[in-house]
C-alpha cells in the first residue's frame, strides 16, 4: 500500500512537471511562431465604394508568409486602366488577434475568425484616405492574378487580363492611338488547365488554357473590328 502511494505521488509530480514545461514552451517566442504558421496562406476579399467618379469595385488579397511578413495586393478598374496597389509589412498572431504592421507605419489589430477567415483593416489604393475593415476568406486559386500582352499590328495594343481570386475577370485592350478601348468582364472557372470565361454582357462562353503563368484564349482586340482572336497573356 505504501509503495502504491509513493508511486501515485511520484506520478503526480511527474505530470505536474510536464504541464509546467508545456506552459513554458507555449510562452516562448517559438510558440508564437508555431501559432502564426497555422495561418500561412492567401486570403481574398473586396468591397465597392460610390463617389463622384461612380462606383469603384476593389478586389484584393493578402498573403501571410512563413517568415511572418505579409503582402497585400489590391486592384480596381477605372477608365481604360487596371490600377494596382501593393502594401508589405509584418504580421503576428496573438491568440485570436491578427496584428499587422505595414512598413513604416503603426500596428493594426484584426481578428482570426472561427470559420478560417480573417478580418483586418485594408488600404485598397494609394489614393484611399482611410482604411476599410474587411473580412477575407482563404483562397487556393493559383490562377488568379494579372496577365499582360503587347499585340503588334497596324496599331499596337496593350492587353490586360485580371483574374480575381473570387472568380471574376476583367479584360481591357487599349490601342496605341485614339481608338476606343475594349472592355470585357464576367466570370471564369478553371478545370485542370482549361479556363472558361462567361461574358457578363452576352452570357456567351469562350474557353482557353491557363498554365505555366500564361492564359491563352480568344479575346476581342479591336473595338472597331469586334472579332475574337487567340491572345496569349503572361503573368
Amino acid at each position: 500500500m505504501i509503495m502504491c502511494q509513493k508511486w501515485a505521488s511520484s506520478k503526480g509530480v511527474f505530470f505536474s512537471l510536464v504541464l509546467i514545461a508545456a506552459l513554458i514552451v507555449a510562452a516562448l517566442p517559438g510558440g508564437a511562431v508555431q501559432a502564426a504558421s497555422d495561418h500561412i496562406g492567401v486570403y481574398a476579399g473586396g468591397h465597392g465604394t460610390t463617389g463622384m467618379a461612380g462606383t469603384v469595385n476593389y478586389t484584393y488579397s493578402v498573403e501571410l508568409k512563413a517568415d511572418e511578413s505579409y503582402e497585400l495586393k489590391s486592384y480596381f478598374v477605372m477608365g481604360d486602366a487596371l490600377y494596382e496597389f501593393v502594401e508589405t509589412g509584418a504580421y503576428a498572431v496573438d491568440g485570436g488577434k491578427l496584428v499587422i504592421t505595414p512598413a513604416g507605419q503603426d500596428a493594426l489589430v484584426g481578428t482570426l475568425n472561427s470559420d478560417g477567415s480573417i478580418t483586418m483593416e485594408v488600404k485598397p489604393s494609394q489614393m484611399a484616405s482611410k482604411r476599410t475593415e474587411a473580412t477575407l476568406v482563404p483562397s487556393e486559386n493559383t490562377v488568379a492574378g494579372v496577365y499582360k500582352a503587347t499585340l503588334q499590328g497596324a496599331v499596337a495594343v496593350e492587353a490586360t487580363l485580371y483574374l480575381t481570386h473570387q472568380g471574376q475577370y476583367a479584360y481591357i485592350a487599349v490601342p496605341g492611338n485614339d481608338s476606343a478601348a475594349v472592355h470585357e468582364n464576367g466570370t471564369y472557372s478553371v478545370t485542370g488547365t482549361e479556363v472558361t470565361f462567361q461574358i457578363a454582357e452576352s452570357g456567351e462562353t469562350v474557353s482557353g488554357t491557363a498554365q505555366d503563368g500564361k492564359v491563352s484564349a480568344p479575346f476581342v482586340v479591336s473595338a472597331m473590328m469586334g472579332m475574337r482572336m487567340p491572345v496569349e497573356l503572361v503573368k
